[in-house]
């Protein structure tokens, strides 16, 4: 017997690891129907208590709706790079930072354009504006939602149009189908 493996202990050594409650002992025995019956659960969890790690996500509204006194886009001024500035958007998460950092990215007046997740758990990003003078950074961010804007509607009347297609030809098919 080698002594890096020591013996497993014994049962009165370790008490309270081989100690059953009540419950437990007779659930050993017992099948779902009488569990259940007696108050216990088979796989169950909507009446038990949250987890240590669901207790930290917030409710799902609270990604998305406002709170009083919130608001959506606040604006700091960079003190230590002209011509800078730093937004912060509520309730919004990579969707909309990535799309406007894309977009800030192909104005020429814009020299840096980035946004940051503070934490995964809660919505919002910070998006890091530096334009070359000509433009505000508002100014800057303002024209890039308007272009993304008019993007998403032709996007939008684009998808109507084709689901329209496919619709009409499915339509076609079920028509001729029937015929016969």
């Amino acid at each position: 017997m080698s002594d890096s493996n020591p013996p497993n202990p014994e049962p009165d050594q370790h008490p309270e690891r081989f100690k059953y409650t009540r419950f437990q002992q007779k659930s050993l025995s017992m099948n779902s129907k009488e569990i259940e019956a007696m108050g216990g659960h088979i796989g169950n969890r909507r009446d038990k208590e949250k987890t240590s790690a669901e207790t930290n996500v917030p409710d799902r509204f609270e990604l998305f709706l406002l709170g009083p006194g919130e608001k959506k886009v606040t604006v700091e001024p960079d003190t230590r790079v002209p011509h800078c500035a730093m937004f912060h958007f509520a309730k919004e998460d990579h969707t909309l930072g990535n799309m406007l950092r894309s977009q800030l990215l192909r104005t020429p007046n814009v020299i840096f354009a980035g946004y940051r997740v503070p934490h995964p758990l809660f919505s919002s990003f910070d998006l890091r504006v530096q334009t070359n003078g000509e433009i505000s950074p508002k100014d800057a961010v303002v024209e890039a939602c308007k272009e993304l804007i008019n993007k998403l509607k032709i996007l939008d009347l684009q998808f109507k149009h084709e689901f329209a297609i496919k619709e009409a030809m499915n339509a076609k098919g079920a028509a001729a189908g029937d015929a016969a």
